[in-house]
């Protein structure tokens, strides 16, 4: 990191980001985050504390909204400093006193959280909110920004640059800037994921308004140039340059859909903020009722058949996909193997009589025995496999071995010149020889 760039970030040295203090002090006095935000708001906080956020240019301005309405946002609005060491009502309970945040791990608000599967956080609905939630009541809730889906990554990342066209391109430089970052990592679209049958998700690919962004950070190596704001572009290993970005293997291109994730903290803020509605007198009253409150636990117990039939059911489908896929792969290797099999039937049925053909015809002990087609056979194969011609003509060769291998006298000039025909080669067909016609 450059020194002008050191002397811009150490403006944050004077600010604290709100989450630090919601969790800092929650963990001092064993308290909720919505419990915390509940105490603040009781004391007035936004009459004595303003809340900013940090611009691109390192200043700091005013955050349009109050502490109760942050939310999300707490993770990237700040108070100043100052300002919270001379609010009471936080520094009573023993932090920042001093000014001093040494007790404050940057990254332990992170490491304390639970992260969930979109299931685990359907059985924590159900069970502790005894209404009915499905796959699709999850994804309302993170539509609503009540929750937020993201997924877990430790790897290369990449920050990415507005391009002139307005799409986000990575970086495009020799050497491109990467950090290598464990935590957790979301985008928009991930929302409507949740209630999605692949197998799995693709990653967006430097998509303008859905790229990835760092949604919990916990352990950074590098310098600090990648903030949470950032798109990004996520690497299994150090990316090459970005001669070609679309063609970089090494991209981390996609989860699983049971990789998808939600944080315990955030999940229990929400519950906790239904609680008026299960604490109210008159809801609290009508329980007293045996019979509605026998049909509440009856109505609860069908929820949790229909929740467990649903998974079920995306378990079975994902089993199902997945033993299609293996009879596809198999249906294709029995075809590779039918026409293997076919191909080689071709090439038996076109090959030359085997050996067994062979003896039969060589068989002199069969009534149905031809002596000359043994001859012939014999001498072509002496002549032309065997290489007996050497150079010298096929009439003198054949005439030569005919009178040496069978028992013709010299006189038996209709045999000899039958066998010897019988063993000529196409090509030495004589004028007056007759031919084939061609069909």
């Amino acid at each position: 990191m450059s020194a002008l760039i050191k002397e811009l970030e150490a403006r944050k040295d004077d600010y604290i980001l709100v989450a630090d203090v919601i969790n800092v002090l929650g963990n001092a006095t064993n308290s909720a985050p919505n419990e915390v935000v509940k105490y603040l708001d009781a004391h007035n906080i936004d009459e004595h504390l303003t809340v900013f956020y940090m611009g691109e240019n390192y200043n700091f301005y005013q955050y349009n909204g109050f502490l109760v309405n942050v939310g999300n946002d707490a993770n990237t609005t700040y108070f100043r400093m100052s300002d919270v060491m001379a609010f009471e009502p936080i520094t009573k309970h023993g932090i920042f006193k001093d000014g001093g945040n040494d007790h404050l791990n940057s990254y332990q608000k992170n490491l304390d959280d639970d992260y969930l599967t979109i299931d685990e956080v359907i059985t924590n609905l159900n069970s502790r909110t005894k209404l009915f939630y499905s796959y699709d009541k999850v994804r309302d809730l993170a539509r609503k920004k009540k929750i937020t889906p993201c997924f877990y990554f430790s790897g290369y990342v990449c920050k990415l640059i507005q391009g002139s066209l307005g799409g986000l391109t990575p970086a495009l430089m020799e050497n491109p800037y990467t950090e290598i970052m464990t935590g957790y990592f979301t985008y928009r679209l991930l929302v409507e994921q949740i209630i999605g049958e692949e197998h799995y998700i693709t990653l967006p690919l430097y998509e303008l308004g859905n790229e990835i962004l760092i949604y919990r950070l916990l352990e950074r190596q590098g310098n600090t140039e990648i903030s949470y704001g950032d798109g990004l572009a996520l690497f299994e290993s150090k990316p090459q340059p970005f001669n070609d970005h679309q063609n970089n293997r090494s991209k981390f291109s996609c989860i699983g859909f049971d990789e998808i994730r939600f944080s315990k903290r955030e999940l229990d803020s929400y519950i906790a903020s239904l609680e008026p509605v299960f604490s109210n007198n008159s809801y609290g009253k009508s329980l007293q009722d045996s019979e509605l409150l026998t049909k509440l636990e009856k109505v609860q117990a069908e929820n949790d058949d229909l929740n467990a039939r649903l998974f079920t059911a995306r378990n079975t489908y994902k089993q199902n996909q997945n033993e299609i896929k293996k009879l596809k792969e198999k249906n294709e290797k029995a075809e590779t193997e039918k026409a293997e099999l076919i191909e080689q039937l071709n090439s038996q049925a076109a090959a030359p009589a085997d050996d067994n053909i062979l003896q039969v015809i060589l068989d002199e002990s069969r009534e149905d025995h031809a002596p000359d087609l043994k001859h012939a056979i014999q001498l072509w194969v002496d002549l032309y496999i065997q290489d007996g011609i050497r150079g010298d003509s096929h009439s003198s060769k054949a005439n030569i071995w005919i009178k040496n291998n069978t028992n013709y006298a010299e006189s038996a000039t209709s045999s000899i010149g039958r066998i010897r025909e019988i063993a000529t080669p196409l090509k030495d067909f004589g004028a007056k020889r007759s031919r084939e016609e061609e069909k």
